[in-house]
């Protein structure tokens, strides 16, 4: 049958040249269709063939375009060079895009220019050689990108006077952090000055070297001692939580026994505890070498029995106890008092946070005591933690470096 086939089209030329003209006839409709401008240039420069595409995109009807240079679509500024390209391309013909890493631009009836991308590709025909080029309007993906460019450049200019600003105003909280470190460092400096006096004037008048008090100026004098000692601590707070802060804090490391640290703290504090029946005691004497700043653990151990005798009511009880672990000592400072809830542990430790009233009924201190020692713990390479239920009192943990040559003696009291 297919000899068949062959003899029937073979003796039949109109059904050949039937098939060959709807073969043209699809060629014709695909290239019509195509979104892209196509062209189709001779050797000589000459355009041959384009689509209706082609017409639409540079304004010329198919009559105009077809026998002219196909410079004439090429900007006037760069129709001579264009030759000499074109030239080049002939004598090495190969598919590829048109002017790599150029901006280029196609030239309409009116004049006007719009953006393109070109792809070239040789056809050879009975002819000689022709080139097909393939053009694509880029009018609306560069309108975009410029647009995303000039929405960038906004948002980068935006950006940088926001960054510039904040700058400015970091520099300003910066300096106004540093002025109110130096003022409250010199107000407490020249506020311990008299306070001082009052102090010492006080103690000698207790002392009634120079003559019996009676008992209402003893009581008088009592009172005058106190509170000023209570005042020292409160400046003593807001001098060690301005030097914390301005970072000019220094430690004094030395190597010290941790249970001759508790023993002052707890003679230093005893009278609080005793005014409240408060009973305290250190549970675990643990003969402990730390390697710390002496001053500042006392510090931190004498404001958290402190604080905890503060919120213990009378007839309580506040203890330390200590462990050693490792390469550093675990300390807790614990009481019977009232507790404070689980959504307030965090805050506990920031400055002037006050968990509430004591067991007096009033809030007493500055609320920098549990701040200043989570500094001063961290400071030391240490950790602070709250374990604490309402009406279960708490149990604050820290740690200290032990010494070198303690810390291989873990586990024995």
């Amino acid at each position: 049958m297919a000899q068949q086939h062959q003899n029937t089209a073979g003796s039949n030329p109109g059904a050949s040249a039937t098939a060959v003209s709807r073969d043209e006839s699809r060629f014709r409709q695909l290239l019509e269709s195509a979104p892209d401008a196509i062209l189709e240039v001779d050797v000589n420069g000459c355009i041959v063939l384009l689509n209706q595409t082609a017409e639409k995109m540079f304004g010329y009807s198919r009559e105009e375009l077809i026998g002219q240079k196909i410079e004439a679509l090429v900007p006037a500024a760069m129709r001579h060079a264009h030759v000499g390209h074109r030239t080049t391309y002939t004598a090495h013909p190969q598919v590829r895009p048109m002017g790599t890493g150029l901006e280029l631009k196609g030239q309409r009836k009116d004049g006007s220019l719009f953006p393109v991308e070109i792809s070239l590709s040789p056809n050879r025909t009975g002819e000689g050689l022709h080139v097909i080029a393939l053009v694509r309007d880029t009018s609306e993906r560069k309108e975009a990108e410029d647009r995303l460019r000039a929405v960038r450049e906004q948002l980068t200019a935006e950006l940088k006077a926001k960054n510039e600003l904040l700058e400015s105003r970091n520099r300003e909280v910066e300096r106004a952090n540093r002025l109110k470190s130096e003022f409250l460092a010199s107000m407490s400096h020249e506020l311990r000055t008299p306070l001082h006096t009052i102090l010492g004037f006080s103690e000698l008048l207790l002392e009634e070297s120079d003559g019996p008090l009676n008992q209402k100026q003893k009581r008088f004098m009592g009172h005058i001692l106190e509170d000023s000692r209570h005042l020292l601590e409160l400046i003593n707070e807001v001098l060690d939580l301005t030097k914390i802060e301005s970072g000019r804090l220094d430690l004094h490391l030395a190597a010290f026994d941790f249970t001759g640290v508790v023993d002052e703290a707890i003679s230093a504090i005893r009278r609080q505890s005793d005014s409240r029946r408060v009973q305290l005691e250190n549970k675990t004497p643990l003969h402990a070498t730390v390697y710390a700043d002496r001053l500042r653990v006392k510090e931190i151990v004498y404001n958290l029995l402190s604080n905890a005798i503060k919120f213990t009511k009378d007839g309580g009880s506040v203890w330390i106890e200590s462990l050693r672990n490792e390469n550093f000592l675990q300390v807790a400072v614990c009481d019977t008092g009232i507790g404070i809830p689980a959504e307030e542990h965090k805050a506990i430790f920031d400055k002037f946070y006050q968990v509430g009233e004591t067991t007096r009924g009033i809030r007493e201190g500055t609320g920098l005591g549990l701040a200043i020692t989570k500094h001063l713990v961290e400071l030391h390479g240490g950790k602070i933690s709250v374990e604490s239920e309402p009406g279960k009192g708490s149990r604050f943990g820290f740690t200290l470096p032990l010494a070198k040559t303690d810390s291989g003696m873990q586990g024995h009291k």
